[in-house]
């Protein structure tokens, strides 16, 4: 198939890429960014997001639309709260328009398992209340909702992934993702700094497994929301305790106030991605570090 993957540049982006490579799929990347390297069987179109109308001939012989992309981070500041408005959920919107004038088949979106449920002690299961307390999340949400809207008045079929938190290779941020952010300061000899007393637990998902739900998206399914998670709850604490046991390594370690964004613990229930997309989880938590390390090395 054709396949138009918007933020391709990206984390997730250039894993679901190398992927979809393999399986013969004509791929098209649009980005905010160049590529470092170009690749033969890629058509890149770098622009501006907030501007997607402008590109409307992109989409003329696409089948699936992948929307990885985000200009924002999980956190708060009422200062971007418009820009992330206008250049997350209006661009979505001029997104979901564009899509149903080409007649795209169908559009995946990636949504924030770790922040659209709030707080919670319990696994959360994807028809549970949602309560996303910062723009970040509350975007993600929105997007949701028009998702679901579109596929109503439009016909515009729909899967939505609501990642844990992903790690593994070709990551590119040096202050979100905190197991390759650890991985790179332990190879670089660099202090860790924890943010709180080290008891936030966490999702931890290799992005290997997470590649695979998208691909496993495409096909058509009953349900349109999926957690993509291992299932587990791992705190920092012990998240340091198995990367320092890998690498056999001791780190120093710097605890800094507790964030004010920052949910305590979240975990997510993975049982409907398991029925509808028969995918589920392969590489645990140390064999992901391993692997990561390996690559980081």
């Amino acid at each position: 198939m054709n396949i138009l993957i918007i933020g391709g540049l990206g984390f997730i982006g250039k894993n679901l890429t190398n992927k979809l490579l393999e399986y013969g799929h004509k791929i098209f990347i649009f980005d905010t960014k160049k590529p470092n390297n170009s690749h033969k069987n890629i058509n890149y179109f770098i622009g501006d997001f907030e501007n997607i109308e402008n590109y409307k001939n992109i989409f003329n012989d696409v089948d699936i639309v992948y929307h990885l992309i985000s200009t924002t981070t999980p956190n708060y500041n009422k200062l971007t709260i418009e820009y992330d408005i206008r250049t997350n959920l209006i661009s979505t919107i001029k997104l979901l328009n564009i899509c149903v004038e080409k007649g795209i088949k169908k559009i995946i979106f990636t949504s924030s398992g770790g922040s659209v449920y709030g707080e919670g002690n319990k696994k959360h299961k994807e028809k549970d209340l949602t309560k996303p307390f910062y723009p970040y999340a509350i975007n993600k949400l929105a997007i949701e909702n028009y998702l679901s809207c579109f596929y109503k008045f439009e016909n515009l079929d729909y899967t939505i992934l609501r990642i844990a938190n992903p790690y593994g290779a070709n990551h590119v941020s040096k202050k979100q993702g905190i197991i390759n952010v650890f991985l790179d300061k332990i190879k670089n000899q660099e202090n860790i700094e924890i943010w709180g007393d080290g008891s936030i637990e966490r999702d931890y998902i290799h992005i290997d497994d997470v590649v695979n739900a998208l691909i496993l998206s495409i096909q058509p399914t009953e349900e349109k929301i999926f957690n993509i998670s291992s299932g587990k709850s791992t705190s920092i604490n012990k998240l340091i305790n198995i990367i320092q046991s890998i690498t056999n390594t001791k780190s120093n370690i710097t605890y800094l106030p507790k964030r004010e964004f920052d949910i305590q613990k979240n975990v997510l229930n993975n049982s409907l991605a398991k029925k509808y997309l028969k995918w589920e989880p392969k590489i645990s938590l140390k064999e992901g570090i391993k692997l990561l390390y390996e690559e980081i090395k």
